[in-house]
């Protein structure tokens, strides 16, 4: 009964996690299409258009640390951000897309429900602020089908501790079990010997006294 749940919730974990990926493939593509060319000449507009540094803005929230959300999400501070390009293709890279604190979470949805925070707009503006905007997108995408995952992923987690729970009981009965037919055949044995011996002392016993009394015939 336990295995079938867990294999059932195995089932569900790994279908949904297939909805999430797609958003993680995207988010990856995302990046393929940031270099240090496009971002360094994404640096050096002087004053960008709204659609530019809305997702500029939008990626200081996600990188926010601690879900300390900057005040300040200017072009200027995006420069600042993005002044060490590689650093910063780092942190997009390696970003804990599984652990978005709630703070971001809630502050980035003003961003994504803004008509022009759509990648193939923002092309028209710049490659590389498409590039980041498609990386937001997706990896907002892919955080919420996780959190809807992680449930049952943790129910799963905790079935896996019940099996194995459960199979080692089974194991430790069914040990207990060999153990007392070990002690049952042995007893058993001791028993069909006792019994031989006695039967073998019981007809030698008859058969003395059938001399003594002379029931074996004459003497």
């Amino acid at each position: 009964m336990i295995a079938e749940e867990v294999t059932k919730k195995q089932k569900d974990c790994e279908e949904d996690l297939l909805k999430a990926e797609p958003a993680l493939i995207a988010a990856q593509e995302a990046l393929n299409t940031l270099n240090k060319a496009n971002l360094t000449e994404l640096k050096s507009f002087g004053s960008p258009p709204g659609a530019v540094t809305n997702v500029t803005a939008a990626v200081m929230v996600l990188l926010a640390p601690g879900g300390k959300i900057p005040k300040d999400r200017s072009w200027k501070s995006a420069k600042i951000t993005m002044a060490k390009v590689d650093a910063f293709l780092d942190a997009l890279i390696n970003y804990d897309k599984e652990n978005i604190h709630p703070e971001i979470t809630k502050a980035i949805q003003p961003y994504l429900k803004d008509a022009e925070f759509e990648p193939e707009f923002v092309r028209s503006k710049s490659a590389a602020a498409a590039g980041l905007c498609a990386w937001v997108i997706n990896i907002v995408k892919f955080y919420e089908v996780y959190c809807d995952v992680e449930p049952k992923r943790k129910a799963l987690a905790q079935a896996n501790l019940e099996l194995a729970a459960a199979q080692e009981k089974l194991s430790i009965i069914k040990r207990k079990v060999a153990s007392l037919e070990d002690q049952l055949a042995k007893l058993t044995a001791d028993f069909e010997k006792a019994t031989a011996e006695k039967l073998l002392c019981q007809q030698e016993a008859d058969a003395t006294t059938a001399t003594i009394t002379g029931e074996g015939g004459p003497l």
